[in-house]
């Protein structure tokens, strides 16, 4: 289990981690079956980015997400 202060610690870390990555649109955290146990999450807008992003970071497991193109309204 992870809890929401390690996962927010280890988010800048992934942030660095795929600042040069296509395709990543967002980097947050989420709950991951109960709220005492967090994920952090990586919204990519294709496959072929989400094999550049690691499983783990800092001990914290990495969900990735394929959302599509992301566009303001």
């Amino acid at each position: 289990m992870v809890t929401i202060d390690e996962a927010r610690a280890a988010k800048p870390t992934l942030r660095r981690a795929l600042e040069s990555v296509e395709g990543v649109c967002g980097v947050g955290l989420a709950q991951r079956g109960d709220e005492t146990d967090w994920v952090l999450r990586v919204n990519v807008a294709s496959l072929r980015a989400r094999k550049d992003v690691p499983p783990v970071v800092d001990g914290v497991p990495v969900q990735v997400q394929v959302v599509g193109a992301v566009t303001a309204f």
